[in-house]
Parts: structure tokens; sequence; C-alpha cells
């Protein structure tokens, strides 16, 4: 059995997804970093092919399935149950249906900063997957980023993944976003 005990992540009850043969939260770590690294590459190598991409909700799933689908066998599947955090499961295509379509007005009409920093929260919010959904909101609002032309985040100066000052600023300020004050999240996402 592998342990999760990191603030903010998803446990895994079910581990029968598991494609490679892991035993321990190293391995699995490395397998997924490996992977995500992957997904990194092919939507951000060349960040003036993100201006091609569609955002919908197919792209959305292949993102996961991108990240993960080396790793698990359910990576771009919607949860079927429900988790910590994330709307109902029944609910989870229809949302990420809408916020796309939000995502286009938003896109038109606010300051990019504004709108990649709902994007991400919203993304977060909505948690359709059973694992790997900060890491996948993370990724999606870097190429949504590269697809307006701008540069993609930091996302602070340590591993995410990893129990740290960074990681504990990004879920406090998630938290103040879910009462919707989003002022910390953004400047975690943009820091002057």
């Amino acid at each position: 059995m592998i342990k999760f005990d990191k603030e903010g992540e998803t446990p895994l009850d079910d581990i029968s997804g598991l494609i490679p043969k892991i035993t321990t939260r190293v391995e699995l770590d490395s397998e997924e970093a490996k992977s995500i690294s992957n997904a990194f590459l092919k939507y951000l190598l060349l960040p003036s092919e993100a201006k091609n991409i569609q955002f919908n909700e197919p792209f959305l799933r292949q993102v996961h399935i991108d990240m993960l689908g080396n790793v698990w066998t359910w990576a771009g599947t919607y949860r079927t149950t429900q988790t910590s955090i994330g709307v109902e499961a029944n609910k989870i295509q229809h949302k990420l249906y809408q916020l796309m379509d939000d995502l286009k007005t938003w896109t038109e009409f606010w300051d990019y900063k504004e709108t990649a920093t709902k994007l991400h929260h919203m993304l977060v919010i909505i948690h359709p997957f059973l694992n790997g959904n900060g890491r996948w909101a993370r990724l999606v609002t870097d190429i949504w980023l590269a697809s307006q032309g701008h540069e993609t985040l930091e996302w602070g100066n340590e591993n995410l993944v990893d129990v740290n000052n960074d990681r504990s600023e990004y879920i406090l300020a998630l938290k103040e976003a879910d009462k919707g004050d989003l002022t910390r999240l953004q400047k975690f996402m943009f820091p002057e």
C-alpha cells in the first residue's frame, strides 16, 4: 500500500489502475514526474504551437491522458465518486464545458493574469480526476498562457508536489480563492 499524506493531496484508496509495478511513493512520484515532463514538452516545448490549441473539454481530458496515461489506466477518465474537494461527479463534464465557454469571455474582456488565476482555480475546484488534479490544472493554465503569448509560470521556487513553504502558500491561496478572494492566488502565480 502506498501512503498519501501531504496536505491538499487526494488520497488513493484504490491503486488497481497503476500500470507500472510500483511499490513505493518514491517510485510513483518518479514515474508520474517522467510522464508529466513528457506532457509538458509536448505542449510547451514550442510555445508558439500552443496558439493552435482549441481549449475545449476533450482537450482537457487529453492533457490528463498525456500527463498520466503511462502510469494510470484511468488517466483522462472522470471520477465517478465524490472526493474531499470537487464538484459532484455527475456534473464534471458540464462544469468543464461551462468553464471553457467562460474562458472565451474572460480571454476577451479580462486581464490575462486575472483570467489565468480564475481558470486555474476553477480547474482545481472542478477536480475531475481521481488524482493529479493540481498538476493538471497547473499545466493547463501554463498551456493557456502560452496560447496567449505569455510566459509559463514558475509556481513558486520549490516543487509543489513536495511538502514545503511554496506548497503551503499555494494551498492557503487556493483556500482563500474558495472563499471568493483570488488576490493571494494571483500573487502566488504572478509574483512581482
